[in-house]
């Protein structure tokens, strides 16, 4: 069955979303895979992605962590005993993620998407598209995270043309702002920024460990997404449970939140908030962003697999690319500055060795003249 791939590469998880051919038409987007954002390569160049599918033992200097904010940075990843480029690394994941998906669904996917922070220039975009055709991902298509967030979005509410918004996305580790400008195509980034406190996840969860005495930072991660829709949860401490209540969770972690949303007040004439990222799931996020900003705030339902749902929407071919149909299919968005094509290359993504990454040579000393974004 014919179908496309969206790829979200977070600092704390990985998620995959398909959207497959129906007849026609094309279905909703489907989250296939979730994983723990941690690239492991083997002494072989070989890698696997997430935690669970390691096996008991393995090196964990061979492990990378936030490597694709990395990218534009010269300074390259050591992993054991090599030296790797985050782009590299970050290639070498979105193909560990393309195989496992065509193994599971047979066949190849049509076209991938792969999201980016929003304030990625041509240099860094450069570098990951070189990095992915290496890597066998030729014609990858590289996409604002915002703008993948805005077109699942989309798919729920009309968005009028000319409308602007801010999308704030709040990752377990970063919180990118970004205001988006909705044109006849597709969505277009205005302007971006990070808040002030980019590890607003994290954060949290070392309140919420410093708050009980928990020593077992995961058991607050998992009370945190409890707390989300539970009025209470226990969270394991030495020799003793302790209950936490959502007021009184909600209390402890609102001057950080109120923190993290304060550049939201720059944007007084923006009427529309989009929230995403896994942290916007907790309540007094939206409530906290509405004080804020005088403004319609929407949570996305799944707000955690929003951007990697809007990457698989984005990847549908083009009305073009389906002869006789009448549906309504978006064209793939031609976005200022940004690498993409408006074609669509009916051929899948050919079948490619098993993933692996190749180290750099010994660094050399470089100079490089100007700033790079």
């Amino acid at each position: 069955m014919r179908y496309v791939l969206g790829i979200d590469i977070g600092s704390t998880r990985i998620a995959a979303a398909i959207c497959r051919r129906a007849g026609q038409s094309w279905a909703e987007p489907q989250v296939v895979r979730v994983f723990e954002s941690v690239l492991y390569v083997a002494p072989d160049e070989t890698v696997q992605v997430g935690l669970d599918n390691l096996v008991a033992g393995v090196e964990s200097s061979r492990m990378a962590r936030r490597f694709l904010r990395r990218i534009g940075d010269e300074v390259p990843i050591q992993l054991g005993n090599q030296l790797y480029s985050p782009q590299a690394l970050t290639a070498a994941a979105a193909g560990w993620v393309t195989d496992l998906v065509t193994e599971v669904e047979g066949v190849p996917p049509e076209r991938v998407a792969l999201t980016h922070p929003p304030g990625w220039g041509a240099y860094r975009r450069g570098l990951l598209r070189d990095a992915l055709t290496d890597a066998g991902l030729p014609g990858t298509l590289l996409l604002p995270g915002p703008i993948a967030a805005a077109e699942s979005h989309l798919v729920r509410e009309r968005v009028e043309v000319g409308t602007t918004m801010v999308v704030c996305r709040l990752g377990g580790e970063h919180v990118d702002l970004a205001v988006l400008r909705r044109n006849p195509g597709t969505f277009e980034v205005i302007g971006h920024g990070e808040s002030p406190c980019p590890q607003a996840g994290a954060a949290i969860d070392d309140l919420l460990a410093e708050h009980v005495g928990a020593e077992d930072r995961g058991s607050c991660l998992r009370a945190k997404e409890m707390l989300s829709m539970a009025p209470e949860v226990t969270i394991p401490v030495p020799g003793d449970l302790v209950r936490v209540t959502r007021p009184e969770f909600e209390r402890l972690i609102r001057p950080l939140l109120s923190a993290c949303l304060a550049p939201l007040s720059r944007y007084a004439s923006v009427s529309t908030v989009l929230l995403a990222g896994g942290t916007a799931r907790i309540p007094l996020v939206a409530a906290l962003a509405a004080e804020t900003l005088e403004a319609r705030v929407m949570v996305d339902p799944d707000p955690g697999t929003a951007v990697c749902r809007g990457a698989a929407l984005v990847a549908r071919p083009p009305v073009e690319a389906l002869p006789g149909s009448t549906a309504l299919v978006p064209r793939v968005p031609s976005l200022p500055d940004h690498d993409v094509d408006d074609g669509f290359d009916a051929e899948p993504v050919p079948p490619r060795p098993p993933v692996v990454v190749t180290p750099l040579e010994p660094p050399k000393r470089r100079f490089v003249k100007g700033g790079r974004s």
